[in-house]
């Protein structure tokens, strides 16, 4: 049953996560195109990522309140009506950007709300010993998707249309709606207790989780240097990189994000395939994962060379994949699959803070001491999350963590 559900998941991740992919590059090419503006344009990943930020810190509020996957599956509802209200009055919404802004405020506030508990079911689904596996099957799928659908989108909005592209985004998030009911099926939901819990102190459950577990406390750490370090990935920086340290065309852009991509799909069967290992060597794992993508990121940096570049960022791929796969497993398995929804939502908030600062500051380095600069530091950072990595060692004895160096 538990397999079956599993597959039943993985087919609404991938639904959710082409509908995303397909909204998001839809709403950002009519943003453009109606107002010529990139500023305007940059309202609409600024936006998500503050709302990310409100549903993360106003989560628990919910999780507390209503059972977490009745919540869930609700929230995913609401999601596909306004998509297809979307759908609907996009002709009356292409021209009024404020109206536009408004419903994709109302469209991340739901899937903001959704993320910590969608994170929380795949531990539910999984035995602990399997975790490795399956986060390397789900995370290769995911990596597959990603690639069609950024590949495919912008054809199909300019051959079909882009009202007729989301009545496509919608039809799967219907698909994914049911097949996250018949995934949620086999978990046995919690009663909700009348708490006499202050808000405040909802609110906070999570952060304590996040920051009282050492190995949680540890790996937030990592992944919020690795956040900041992330940032060289976007496109602005990529292009800068391309064009000042390569002196290639922008069409080295596609063609370092595609090698990233092939090395990230072989780092997702290479993790699949050395499951056991992962599985029964976590830290070191994610340790060594950290070390080689921190040398690989300050040669990319350093070379001037394109195809060095390109052969980088292949092997940049597998050591990111093993890497995360062994952080997420880490923080699955760090604390009760029932408190796991909680625990990401101060995790999200953490990292969504991360992110929209980090943008920032990225771009202001590099345009104050030059983009090659920039990858120096991440290398620099992603070395400092190798040796944080380190320090999980001394914890892997204690019951409460129950993790596997």
């Amino acid at each position: 049953m538990r397999n079956l559900s599993l597959i039943y998941y993985l087919g609404s991740k991938i639904c959710i996560t082409l509908a995303d992919i397909v909204y998001v590059m839809i709403i950002t090419t009519h943003i453009y195109i109606a107002t010529k503006s990139a500023t305007i344009t940059a309202l609409f990943p600024l936006l998500q990522v503050i709302t990310n930020l409100i549903a993360n810190i106003s989560a628990p509020l919910m999780i507390n309140r209503f059972p977490s996957y009745t919540l869930l599956y609700t929230l995913q509802w609401l999601k596909t009506v306004f998509l297809l209200l979307l759908m609907i009055l996009f002709p009356v919404l292409s021209t009024n950007i404020i109206a536009l802004l408004t419903f994709i405020f109302v469209i991340s506030l739901c899937s903001g709300w959704s993320a910590p508990l969608l994170y929380g079911i795949l531990p539910r689904l999984t035995p602990k010993e399997k975790l490795v596996k399956v986060n390397s099957i789900f995370s290769f799928s995911t990596q597959i998707v990603q690639a069609v659908a950024y590949s495919f989108t912008s054809i199909v909005v300019l051959l079909i249309g882009a009202t007729s592209t989301l009545m496509i985004n919608n039809i799967l998030m219907i698909f994914g709606c049911i097949a996250l009911h018949f995934s949620l099926r086999s978990i046995h939901t919690e009663r909700i207790a009348d708490s006499p819990s202050s808000k405040s102190t909802v609110l906070l459950e999570g952060w304590k989780l996040l920051f009282q577990n050492p190995s949680l406390r540890t790996v937030t750490y990592m992944d919020l240097i690795e956040t900041f370090a992330g940032t060289i990935w976007i496109g602005a920086i990529t292009m800068a990189y391309v064009t000042t340290i390569l002196h290639k065309g922008e069409e080295w852009w596609g063609y370092i994000n595609t090698s990233y991509y092939v090395g990230t799909l072989i780092g997702g069967l290479l993790a699949w395939k050395m499951s056991s290992y992962i599985q029964n060597n976590l830290i070191r794992s994610m340790s060594i994962g950290s070390l080689i993508f921190s040398i690989l990121t300050f040669l990319y940096g350093m070379t001037s060379s394109g195809f060095i570049a390109l052969f980088l960022c292949v092997l940049m791929g597998p050591c990111y994949q093993i890497r995360d796969i062994s952080q997420t497993t880490v923080l699955q398995s760090s604390v009760a699959p029932s408190l796991l929804s909680k625990m990401y939502t101060a995790h999200g908030a953490l990292l969504s803070t991360a992110s929209g600062l980090s943008m920032l500051i990225i771009g202001i380095i590099t345009d104050m001491f030059g983009v090659r600069t920039i990858y120096i530091i991440a290398s620099i950072l992603i070395l400092c999350s190798a040796c944080l990595s380190f320090s999980l060692l001394k914890y892997h004895k204690t019951e409460q963590n129950d993790i596997s160096i």
